[in-house]
């Protein structure tokens, strides 16, 4: 047992210690499969919600479970995720994930909760609140279906009519408490000490009391009774609309709007224009992130006043397209949430169609990208154009577009090296396409690997492609000599008066081997650069390429040190003196000999040379009938 407790404390601690390479995209979540990453992906700036949908395409977060409610649940306190993303997240997990799932998840938001309101800096923390406010919003608006336990919201209700009994909760945290036990007592059948029935329903829809309605569709235990609720929600939004076909046709459209939205039909409205209001929508700039050997790339994010990287924010369309058609007074958007009950005439999502593999419309009407591409994406992306364009169709007809600024980022240099000490480099064959006035795509190809990359023509003097001779081995170190051996002890004293005899000297350390040499480098590689497109530039294009593709030779390998010399041995130890008795009881000291000297250690050994640097081959540049030869 405290083998199995050790192990698991050891996990909790790497868990919470792991970090994560930013930024993070949807796919690279998925693939982690953990609360810790879903918490480090939703704390990066422009994160999509998105991933926390189960049900929605794409890539998401791979299931809910209790570990990923407890790691979410302290994210919020700690204010590691915004506390809008959080709730967007939250709210999705709800309302996809398995309800035994979606239960431990929410009793974790009423745990949070009571931490949060009874915080002693609540009143004054700003963050705090929020923080709050999305738990608030959170458990009052969920699907009927999920509960948490029911002690865990017992508790909750017990600790809030205590707080507000004895007056502990200063004007924020009372006015959230108040209004969750008024839920709490809704949940129970019961608003304002009175049981909820049909003609309360009513009063509340002949004083237009919107909020309490919709409180009741949401939150009453008895189906038929929010059912109800739900109705007269609806009446209400029918009675406010601008649009006069909405009020003109109450009835009809009050059972239509029984599921929520008031689609329409494009065979009876067809489609005439369509306008794309990119200011309701986060701007940024694609930036294309290219790792060339692996073939893949990524659309990453940036924003203007923000350093780095991000992800892609996800765009909700609904607002933002604006689509004009025969017969409808103002112009049509994507349909909001059901449980918005919008009786405004809209378009399904299945109504709009994006002309690219590189972006798609969930299910919840949100433009989301696709992160992660192949190289032959990347490169096909520019070929398009300047920008990234997403065209869009509604019906049968394409109606609209929306770009964006795109950028590619300069990738790291494509070197290729010989195999093997002192090989020649390969040869290379080059093209660089430069079709495009403000980038090229350079296709690098050694006869059995073919590489592309885009480069900004700003970005071309920094990058290079380089045919390159592997290097020389090093020299092999020499051996070391053989430490001399020590002195031969001198003799002992003996009496009556012969002294010790000295040690002998210890005998010298042999020299070290010399160091190997180095080997040569190999040489570099012949490499042919063909320069394509129609260019004003051609001359300075061709200059620019004679420097930075190139061929070089590979280092000389380094000699090898030589080796230590020998120790010198120790010398002799000196004979050891001696006292002497004579027969008359005298006593007298004989002397011992002195120690031996310590061997010269040995000299060390000569360090071989240094390998030649292999030569640079032939780099031949064309462009057209221009032919201009460099040897490097």
């Amino acid at each position: 047992m405290r083998a199995c407790a050790l192990l698991t404390f050891i996990c909790a601690i790497a868990c919470a210690t792991q970090r994560y390479a930013l930024p993070m995209t949807a796919a690279e979540l998925a693939a982690h499969r953990n609360g810790p990453a879903l918490v480090a992906y939703l704390g990066q700036p422009d994160a999509s919600a998105g991933v926390c949908d189960l049900s929605l395409p794409g890539p998401h977060l791979a299931k809910l479970d209790r570990e990923v409610s407890k790691d979410l649940a302290e994210a919020l306190r700690e204010g590691r995720i915004p506390p809008a993303v959080w709730g967007s997240c939250a709210s999705a997990l709800l309302r996809s994930a398995p309800h035994q799932d979606s239960s431990a998840l929410l009793d974790e938001v009423l745990s949070t909760y009571s931490d949060l309101i009874t915080d002693d800096h609540f009143e004054a923390d700003a963050a705090l609140q929020a923080r709050l406010a999305v738990l608030h919003q959170l458990y009052l608006e969920r699907d009927p279906a999920i509960a948490a336990r029911e002690s865990a919201v017992r508790d909750l209700g017990a600790m809030l009519r205590t707080a507000i009994g004895k007056k502990r909760l200063g004007p924020a945290a009372l006015k959230n408490g108040t209004e969750l036990l008024a839920t709490l007592d809704l949940e129970q059948g019961i608003f304002q000490g009175r049981t909820v029935d049909v003609p309360l329903l009513d009063s509340m829809l002949k004083s237009g009391d919107e909020a309490s309605l919709l409180r009741c569709a949401q939150r009453l235990p008895d189906a038929a009774l929010r059912t109800e609720a739900k109705r007269r929600v609806i009446q209400l939004h029918i009675q406010a609309s601008p649009l006069p076909e909405v009020r003109a046709n109450a009835s009809a459209l009050e059972e239509r709007m029984m599921g929520g939205t008031n689609p329409v039909s494009l065979g009876e409205h067809p489609a005439v224009r369509a306008f794309v209001d990119l200011a309701r929508s986060a701007q940024r700039s694609i930036v294309v992130e290219q790792d060339v050997l692996h073939r893949a790339g990524r659309l990453l994010g940036s924003a203007s006043g923000r350093p780095g990287l991000s992800v892609l924010p996800e765009i909700p369309l609904s607002g933002v397209l604006q689509v004009t058609v025969e017969g409808i007074s103002k112009p049509l958007t994507l349909c909001r949430p059901a449980s918005e009950l919008d009786p405004t005439p809209c378009l399904r999502a299945s109504d709009v169609m994006l002309g690219t593999p590189l972006a798609y419309l969930d299910g919840r009407c949100t433009l989301r990208f696709v992160e992660n591409i192949a190289q032959p994406t990347v490169v096909g992306l520019a070929q398009q154009g300047p920008r990234l364009a997403v065209p869009i169709s509604v019906g049968d007809r394409q109606l609209g577009q929306i770009d964006w600024d795109l950028y590619f980022e300069r990738p790291a240099d494509l070197v290729f090296t010989g195999h093997g000490s002192g090989a020649r480099g390969p040869d290379l064959a080059v093209t660089v396409d430069r079709s495009d006035a403000r980038r090229a795509i350079y296709t690098a190809s050694d006869g059995q690997n073919r590489y592309q990359a885009v480069i900004e023509w700003i970005d071309a003097p920094a990058f290079r492609v380089v045919s390159r001779g592997a290097a020389g081995n090093d020299g092999s170190a020499g051996f070391p000599g053989a430490d001399g051996t020590p002195g031969v002890s001198g003799f002992s004293a003996s009496c009556p008066s012969m002294p010790g005899g000295p040690g002998g000297r210890g005998n010298d350390g042999s020299r070290g081997g010399a160091g190997g040499d180095g080997r040569n480098g190999g040489p570099g590689g012949a490499v042919r650069v063909t320069v394509k497109g129609v260019m004003r530039d051609a001359g300075a294009t061709i200059d620019l390429l004679r420097s930075t593709v190139l061929s070089e030779g590979g280092r000389g390998g380094r000699g090898g040190p030589g080796g230590r010399g020998g120790g010198g041995g120790i010398g002799g130890s000196g004979g050891m003196g001696s006292t002497c008795v004579d027969r008359d009881g005298h006593v007298s000291f004989v002397p011992g000999g002195s120690d031996g000297l310590r061997g010269s250690d040995g000299p060390r050994g000569t360090d071989g040379f240094d390998g030649r640097s292999g030569r640079p081959g032939q780099v031949t540049i064309v462009y057209e009938s221009t032919t201009a030869a460099a040897g490097r």
